[in-house]
């Protein structure tokens, strides 16, 4: 899997993952050893640089490889030395003191071995190493390897254990020791004999390597048992100061577990048996040590999870708890008058909510509660309506009101409990709403994970299958881009291939309307309004349709292509992403059927018409397993207590590995963009909590002016207790006018928090419906220009061609009866 640009390092960060120097590191990546993940580029005292990018994840794998490519990298530098440096030492390698070996000395030493095996039951063997010019030892060189050194070192290692009591109330802990040692010289003198050796000899040397080995065993034994009894002794004292029993089992228990993965100790002549003992004693006292600090960050653990309630997570909504609570999941297709049905329910209760995916969904339900004559009101993250009095209220759902108790609450679009960003809000708004009557819609497939978590709170679930109202059909050909008919929506899942669809469209002369993710609400809206009122012939778009905007008489939906990039790596579309696409074909009302299909250049239409047809006509992929959270403010501040720091991006981490780990109905929802504004707002000095709610700002963390804006800001308000409101023209190209749009947008969403401190809430909220007006006024100049300019060509081309003009008028005919064909079939 493809990994975003913010996941790799620089080549600064390999030294410190791989524990070399830079130098080694730039060797090892030109030989190819180190590989290189990506490129970026950068610009710097007006020039562009580049700068090579690594997948810290494959470094860290690497490092194990790093001793043998030194070796590598040392072989090789003898090699560049050359013969003459090699042949000015020999002269001093023939006079270091030195054992040669060979196969007959080889062999005496397995006759000698195998006696002391025998009597002593200690897996003991030849330890032979080559030596280096300075009598250093190089590399071991095991048994049967082919032929050896004429320069070596000659040992044996030998392997031996013993149980010992290590804990009072444990069982015995096996202390398995490998001791090398020297060849004895009465083992030596048979081993290098030059004369014949007997039977005798060879029992004389078994017998004085068995004494040498039997000394070193316990002597090594002894040694152990009295580092151990030292420790023991140290542990009773360390533990009393601890007054509560529970926390000296959690530390007992801590270092029982460990000592079950006691590793081998090894020793030698340099430090002797006593050397194993404090070897041993030193494993112990670091077996303790991370004993305490497991306890310690358990308990963090613990009590962090005691005050946030996660455990029980049901619990920190008392409200909804205090009431005794109904749910009603209104499950279908797009198209089949769930949230009709659902808006009914609310508009005959005498207080509601509803909870939407967008904005722009808020103020279309918002409008529609307006024109029915209820007092309505409409909270969203930038902007709120709320009249004293507001009997029901239309909300984004992260602004879902945990205390104002209602009759009924419309959570839309509950299949989004799947999202890894922002299902949290779902959840909170299932599991927390507070109203007697719960109605959710969306897609059958999430019934499961509703049913899950409604096991958390007791509560049951009234499930309504609803139908699609009208059929929906895939037609059984592909349709070229040049011959789409009015109210056809093409289907793109990029902003590039909507503007790059759009051009050519309005190039052959038609019409189009454009809705995509990065134009604001209002100009989503307008271009939506534009399709609907027939300005607009074709509708350009990406998946944002299938939110349940208004779109109107939508005909037919043509897919530019069946994959699209989600942010990690390009894959084919669900069949719950077809199903929620392709259901806006056929408007109830407007049509009797909707069509799908895909244009001729999205590739062989029999692959694509199976997996459309598939989506629509199969159950699709149950929405299953657990659902995500977020932390909220009160568990921020209680890790910051806990964890004895104010460092944001530091407790936001912790928290995203501890506190629904190994919960059974709960996970994490993906905090990595808002712990990285978190680390980047630490250097700020302002309130923990504050800093909190600039990280969960609004802001795309690749949009590097976005960033770098939300971080000033924070300095002014930290600074001055005022925030300058930012100062766009509206002079640019199409891209910078969008980006502007979601500055102001974040912007206002800081107002609503910071009344105080974002004053020129007015100034911004026109600025932004500027922008807006500037980004429509471009789409729709673009669209008229070129219809002219196409209109203008072709009343040339007829005055130039009267004789043509038959021709034309009978190919338009042509065309207009096999449209109308098309339709009725």
């Amino acid at each position: 899997m493809s990994k975003k640009p913010k996941d790799l390092v620089t080549i600064n960060h390999l030294p410190g993952i791989l524990l070399a120097s830079a130098v080694e590191c730039e060797r090892w990546i030109e030989a190819g050893l180190i590989p290189v993940a990506g490129r970026e580029t950068y610009r710097k005292s007006g020039r562009t640089y580049e700068a090579r990018m690594f997948d810290p994840e494959v470094i860290a794998k690497l490092a194990a490889e790093v001793p043998a490519w030194r070796a590598r990298d040392e072989a090789n530098m003898q090699d560049r030395r050359g013969n003459a440096a090699r042949t000015r030492n020999d002269a001093d390698d023939e006079s270091r003191l030195v054992t040669p070996v060979d196969d007959i000395s080889h062999r005496r030493r397995q006759s000698i071995l195998a006696p002391v095996r025998k009597n002593t039951g200690i897996y003991i063997v030849e330890d032979i190493r080559r030596l280096d010019r300075n009598n250093r030892v190089t590399e071991r060189q095991p048994r049967n390897s082919g032929p050896r050194s004429d320069r070596a070192f000659v040992g044996y290692r030998a392997v031996f254990s013993k149980d010992v009591q290590i804990l009072p109330d444990g069982g015995p802990t096996e202390v398995l020791v490998e001791f090398a040692f020297a060849e004895p010289p009465e083992v030596a003198a048979v081993a290098l004999s030059p004369s014949r050796i007997g039977p005798a000899e060879i029992k004389g040397a078994a017998e004085a390597l068995e004494a040498r080995l039997v000394e070193l065993r316990d002597a090594t034994h002894e040694s152990c048992e009295q580092e151990v009894a030292s420790w023991r002794d140290e542990l009773d004292t360390y533990l009393a100061a601890y007054q509560d029993d529970q926390e000296r089992q959690a530390i007992l228990g801590g270092i029982l577990s460990a000592l079950e993965k006691l590793d081998r100790i090894h020793g030698t002549d340099k430090h002797g048996p006593a050397g194993v003992g404090r070897r041993l004693r030193q494993k112990l006292d670091d077996i303790r040590s991370k004993a305490s600090a497991r306890r310690l960050r358990h308990m963090r653990e613990a009590q962090i999870r005691e005050a946030s309630g996660y455990e029980r997570y049901a619990a920190i909504f008392p409200v909804a708890r205090s009431l005794e609570r109904k749910f009603v999941f209104l499950a279908g297709p797009t198209n089949s008058g769930k949230t009709h049905e659902a808006l009914r329910l609310a508009g005959e209760a005498q207080t509601a909510e509803i909870l939407s995916p967008l904005r722009l969904l808020a103020l279309e339900h918002y409008e529609r509660l307006s024109e029915g004559n209820f007092s309505a009101g409409m909270v969203t993250g930038e902007e709120r309506i709320l009249p004293e009095g507001a009997t029901h209220v239309a909300r984004t759902i992260e602004t879902l009101d945990l205390h104002r108790v209602v009759d009924v609450c419309v959570i839309d679009e509950v299949q989004m409990l799947s999202d890894p960003n922002r299902g949290w809000a779902w959840t909170q708004a299932i599991v927390g709403a507070p109203a007697r009557l719960v109605v959710l819609t969306g897609a059958p497939e999430a019934i499961p994970l509703v049913e899950h978590l409604l096991a958390m709170t007791g509560e049951s679930l009234d499930i309504k299958i609803l139908k699609r109202k009208g059929p929906l059909h895939v037609e059984r050909a592909p349709v070229e881009l040049n011959k789409l008919s009015r109210g056809d929506a093409v289907i793109a899942f990029s902003r590039a291939n909507v503007h790059e669809l759009r051009a050519r469209l309005v190039q052959s002369g038609r019409t189009v309307a454009t809705v995509y993710g990065a134009l604001g609400p209002e100009v989503r809206r307008a271009e939506a309004a534009r399709f609907r009122n027939g300005e607009a012939e074709i509708l350009v778009a990406t998946d944002a349709i299938g939110m349940g905007l208004n779109i109107g008489p939508l005909r037919r939906v043509v897919f530019s292509t069946l994959r699209k990039f989600d942010g990690v790596q390009e894959r084919q579309l669900t069949s719950m992403e077809i199903k929620q696409i392709a259901g806006r074909a056929g408007r109830f009302g407007h049509h009797y059927e909707g069509l799908v299909t895909a244009l001729l250049e999205a590739g062989p239409y029999g692959r694509a018409e199976a997996i459309i047809s598939n989506a629509l006509t199969g159950e699709g992929t149950k929405l299953r397993g657990k659902a995500y959270v977020r932390p909220n403010q009160e568990t921020v501040m209680s890790a910051s207590g806990v964890l004895q720091t104010d460092r944001l991006g530091h407790v936001l981490r912790h928290l995203n590995d501890t506190l629904v780990a190994g919960h059974p109905d709960l996970r994490m929802a993906d905090m990595e963009e808002m712990i990285e504004l978190a680390l980047l707002l630490d250097t700020v000095d302002m309130p923990i909590l504050d800093r909190l709610s600039y990280a969960i700002a609004p802001v795309e963390v690749r949009e590097r002016m976005a960033v770098e804006l939300l971080l000033e800001w924070a300095r002014q308000h930290a600074v001055n207790g005022l925030v300058q409101p930012p100062n766009f023209g509206l002079h640019t190209d199409l891209l910078k006018l969008e980006a502007r749009v979601k500055i102001a947008t974040t912007w206002l969403w800081l107002a609503q928090r910071y009344p105080h401190v974002y004053e020129d809430v007015e100034a911004v909220i026109n600025l932004r419906s500027d922008l807006n007006s500037k980004i429509e006024e471009k789409l729709i100049a673009t669209s008229i220009a070129r219809r002219k300019g196409a209109d203008e060509k072709q009343r040339q081309h007829k005055g130039r061609r009267p004789e043509l003009k038959k021709d034309r008028h009978k190919q338009n005919r042509s065309e207009t009866k096999e449209r109308r064909d098309r339709s009725r079939a």
